[in-house]
């Protein structure tokens, strides 16, 4: 696991229940699988772009903005 990609799975984490979604109705809202999140939120799995921009468009972010909140965790 990539000190990034740590961040960046805390940070969807840390704002996917700020915005009352389970993991699994947020997958859903991303249409990727549950699973797939749960590896994204624990830091163990790449995103690729398209995914990196699902995730950020569910959080009403962009993919940039998304990254920013990345940035912020520590």
């Amino acid at each position: 696991m990539t000190p990034l990609r740590a961040r960046l799975g805390r940070a969807i984490r840390r704002l996917r229940k700020a915005g009352g979604y389970s993991q699994e109705s947020f997958a859903d809202r991303c249409k990727l699988h549950r699973t797939y999140m749960g590896a994204v939120e624990r830091g163990e799995t790449n995103i690729s772009l398209d995914n990196l921009e699902r995730i950020a468009k569910a959080l009403n972010l962009t993919a940039g903005q998304l990254l920013l909140e990345a940035e912020k965790e520590r």
